[in-house]
């Protein structure tokens, strides 16, 4: 519907593309790819392959680039040509009891090392619950001052607050200074398209990058 929408509104327009395939949210890649092909039909195309990433440190890429091969997706995996020094940490296997603590330890530490954002990823299931924790954090109160109203599933996660909750599809088009992920295995069983989605959350963090499962 998307592609058919472009196609339909810009029949004498030029468009700039830009799009990686693993990071695909559509559970059929022919049937996207039949509906971009429509809505370009008839136009000339230039193709260019984007071969460096500027975004994320060179530790956090070769993190998301390793559990893109491991999980079988066909990623276009550029140079990522920053470095920080700063590997991204693992802290599992937490037990359910243990979550919140260890999710608190994790964003603390992200939060006192980085001056920018932090974004909290959750499965969607748990979206209002880690919301609930956030908002009960005393010491994020200045961070994280929309929380208590985004426990409320309906509400949007906030766009100015600097730590904030998202699921794995909220993060598309973002990035964040610090990134934790919580339960990543949740969120890459939750969907049909979730290892895309997980892999998009991977490549959503500039400096750190932590997992909490």
């Amino acid at each position: 519907m998307q592609w058919r929408m472009v196609g339909r509104r810009g029949r004498t327009a030029s468009w700039t593309i830009v799009g990686d395939p693993a990071q695909s949210s559509w559970p059929v890649p022919a049937e996207s790819e039949a509906a971009r092909a429509a809505a370009l039909e008839g136009k000339k195309q230039f193709r260019f392959h984007l071969s460096t990433n500027y975004r994320n440190s060179a530790e956090i890429y070769a993190y998301a680039a390793a559990y893109a091969e491991r999980v079988g997706l066909d990623a276009d995996l550029p140079d990522a040509v920053r470095r920080t020094g700063a590997a991204p940490v693992e802290v599992a296997p937490v037990a359910e009891a243990d979550l919140e603590e260890a999710v608190r330890a994790e964003v603390a530490r992200l939060a006192d090392a980085v001056a920018g954002t932090v974004g909290i990823v959750v499965p969607v299931a748990r979206r209002s619950e880690v919301n609930g924790w956030l908002a009960g954090w005393p010491e994020r109160a200045d961070d994280a001052p929309s929380a208590a109203r985004s426990v409320d599933s309906s509400v949007a996660p906030s766009g100015t607050d600097r730590v904030v909750v998202l699921t794995g599809l909220d993060t598309k088009g973002l990035e964040f200074d610090g990134i934790v992920v919580v339960r990543p295995q949740e969120i890459e069983d939750e969907s049909q398209t979730g290892r895309a989605t997980l892999y998009v959350v991977l490549t959503r963090a500039t400096q750190l990058l932590s997992t909490v499962g």
